[in-house]
């Protein structure tokens, strides 16, 4: 079963009464406009805590979990051909390896905490992660245009938010990459060879890697950029 077909139907009429006054509510009824097809919304009380990968489906879809998630696999937000996607998390997100993309749209209340890597992709059509609290990975690796923000409880995006080291488009508020994913000379000098194409880092090649707990960056180069952000 795809992580949002779990819980229960619900209408939006509920999740505006039950979540009225939360922050990324707006957001989350945007979805009902912004597909040629509204979503049905759901809901998944009293959280999740697995030991298996989830993964939504193509989408739309648009739903709460109200309490954690957590598993010992990995988490995949993605979306195929879908107009607009939501989900929002109550609590803290923990997992292996975490990716999102396409059109999916997720914001956490709690802490967002991978083991291995987050890795995020085809944010021109949509897709962000944010974390109202801390976000702790491994590694953080976005193409150039998908954002990503974790406020550590404050009202905006702040650098000490992110425990992680972050492959990045520059520009962006909400984050400041340590290694310039603009810049193609940055390939054979920081990352392995697993996650190379071309001799740039490639985000399908890097999942792969992570899955079988790689980490995309050279030994010494991930050693030192901890060192020096102090992680």
């Amino acid at each position: 079963m795809m992580l949002d077909e779990m819980g229960r139907e619900v209408s939006f009429e509920d999740i505006s009464a039950r979540y009225r006054g939360h922050e990324s509510l707006n957001w989350f009824l945007e979805t009902r406009d912004l597909n040629d097809e509204a979503p049905r919304p759901r809901i998944i009380e009293g959280g999740l805590d697995v030991t298996h990968e989830l993964r939504t489906s193509d989408g739309p879809w648009a739903f709460i979990i109200d309490g954690d998630l957590v598993t010992t696999g990995d988490l995949v937000f993605t979306t195929e051909g879908a107009g607009t996607c939501a989900l929002i998390v109550t609590g803290n997100v923990r997992a292996r390896n975490i990716v999102y993309g396409g059109s999916a749209r997720v914001a956490v209340d709690g802490d967002i905490t991978a083991s291995g890597v987050i890795i995020g992709s085809w944010g021109s059509d949509g897709a962000v992660l944010g974390t109202s609290g801390v976000l702790t990975a491994r590694a953080l690796l976005l193409d150039p245009h998908t954002p990503i923000w974790a406020n550590a409880g404050g009202p905006r995006s702040v650098p000490e938010a992110f425990r992680t080291l972050i492959v990045g488009g520059r520009g962006w508020q909400e984050f400041v990459p340590d290694i310039d994913a603009n810049m193609p000379g940055n390939g054979e000098q920081t990352f392995v060879p697993e996650v190379l194409k071309n001799g740039m880092l490639d985000l399908y090649l890097a999942r792969k890697h992570a899955e079988r707990g790689g980490s995309p960056f050279l030994p010494e180069v991930e050693q030192s950029l901890r060192a020096k952000k102090g992680l």
